[in-house]
């Protein structure tokens, strides 16, 4: 940990408030880049990520106490994250993927009614035809729509599809277009 990063965790753990005041500037300006490319790496969203900051550092500033015994970057990272950062990226979290739950019924609405089969087809029939549809995705395609269908949020896919929250993100709106004129096809051809 370099002197400046040293000196301003001094300061800002002090208890006279002018002390933290100037503390403050030097400790943002020696996190921030730490901060921001680990808070990118999960939510991959540069507004985001500064929302998510600003925040931090207000708590930080608000209760400073949890950084009294920091001795390196690694333990000032874990320690910010544990106490400061999970609880407003969990809330990022949830308002970010609160609309990406969907289950078996909410992909029946997404697609059927558009193609008017609902009203044509009985239950068992449309669930025959939308597992014989998935069957053709592609299997990072079938992956990602099981994940989304059990609410997996779009962090979680990334990972497990070794790949970014943006290519998560078109690949949902990729898939569910094709998904879409494969049903039209399937319904036209029957």
């Amino acid at each position: 940990m370099n002197k400046r990063l040293r000196n301003a965790l001094k300061g800002l753990t002090a208890p006279d408030v002018e002390r933290r005041r100037r503390a403050m500037e030097p400790f943002v300006r020696a996190t921030f880049g730490i901060f921001i490319r680990y808070l990118y790496r999960y939510l991959g969203n540069e507004v985001e990520c500064e929302d998510v900051l600003e925040d931090v550092y207000a708590d930080i500033w608000e209760n400073p106490k949890r950084l009294h015994n920091i001795t390196n970057e690694k333990q000032l990272l874990r320690t910010v994250y544990l106490y400061y950062m999970r609880k407003r990226l969990r809330e990022v979290y949830r308002r970010i993927n609160r609309n990406l739950h969907l289950s078996q019924r909410n992909l029946e609405d997404l697609i059927a009614p558009e193609i008017g089969i609902l009203e044509m087809v009985s239950q068992s029939e449309l669930q025959q035809i939308l597992r014989l549809t998935l069957s053709k995705l592609k299997a990072r395609e079938q992956r990602a729509i099981e994940l989304w269908m059990e609410g997996v949020s779009n962090r979680a896919i990334a990972n497990e599809l070794k790949t970014t929250v943006g290519a998560v993100k078109m690949l949902e709106y990729r898939t569910m277009l094709k998904l879409k004129k494969m049903l039209r096809y399937y319904y036209r051809e029957d």
